[in-house]
């Protein structure tokens, strides 16, 4: 067993890096939210959380002091799901659910399934985006 704050078994491939969103700080073990491209902030009560903290950037105290967006400092974030690379059929925000759309390309949600939750932006139809999948 890990001696860390986190750690008790994480699957090989669940370590993503992400930046963390100007105005936040965020420490070790708490729970993120995608807030934009590529970037988290801490998740508030009962929000969707993508994922914990793992670590962050090099030589910062994460568990007192924390890593702070307004000093461009970056998060290791544990995701136990996969993240790919999908089609965009029309514009697409980072954060947003994803569902199925026509001709094999992803939308946000409206009325189908959630498939994913977008980690990128697509600004419109045939633009690869960044997500991960429900």
């Amino acid at each position: 067993m890990a001696r860390n704050k986190v750690e008790y078994h994480i699957q090989e491939g669940a370590f993503h890096t992400f930046k963390v969103k100007a105005g936040q700080t965020i420490k070790i073990g708490q729970p993120v939210v995608i807030s934009g491209d590529m970037t988290v902030s801490l998740a508030g009560a009962g929000a969707e959380a993508i994922g914990i903290v793992y670590s962050g950037t090099v030589g910062l105290d994460g568990v007192t002091a924390g890593y702070k967006g307004d000093n461009g400092d970056v998060v290791t974030v544990v995701v136990l799901k996969p993240i790919v690379y999908l089609t965009a059929g029309g514009a697409v925000t980072a954060g947003d659910n994803v569902e199925v759309g026509a001709g094999g390309k992803f939308i946000k949600q409206a009325t189908g399934a959630k498939v994913a939750k977008a980690l990128t932006g697509a600004s419109g139809d045939g633009v690869t985006f960044t997500a991960i999948l429900a």
